[in-house]
């Protein structure tokens, strides 16, 4: 009989070590699989912090590009305006008093345009 109970212990025994050990590799398993999983989220999270900043740039370029495009349109339509003569003549005599051969031209209070000094 003493010798069933020193081998009913030694069985408990080695079946609490292959317990203890089985439980050493599955939180082992469990910590390599919570570090990739930390790994995996972390660059995750950064991908999507680095889209935001890229998607606000790239909103600030479509502004930007926009910009520069209606001023290059309002530049293309200033260099069409001073192609015609009508238009530069108006803005000569306005702008600068330019006037035609016997032509007198009178400076009234109420008028707006700059003076030649003034640019």
């Amino acid at each position: 009989m003493n010798n069933t109970k020193k081998h009913s212990t030694t069985a408990t025994e080695k079946i609490s070590n292959i317990r203890t050990a089985r439980l050493h590799r599955f939180y082992i398993i469990m910590g390599i699989f919570i570090v990739f999983v930390g790994i995996f989220s972390f660059q995750l999270i950064h991908t999507h912090y680095q889209r935001s900043a890229v998607d606000q740039q790239i909103q600030t370029s479509k502004k930007s590009y926009a910009s520069a495009k209606s001023q290059n349109e309002t530049l293309n339509t200033q260099v069409k305006q001073l192609n015609n003569d009508n238009y530069l003549q108006k803005l000569l005599r306005e702008k600068y008093y330019y006037s035609k051969a016997g032509e007198i031209i009178y400076s009234l209070p109420s008028d707006h345009s700059s003076d030649v000094s003034q640019n």
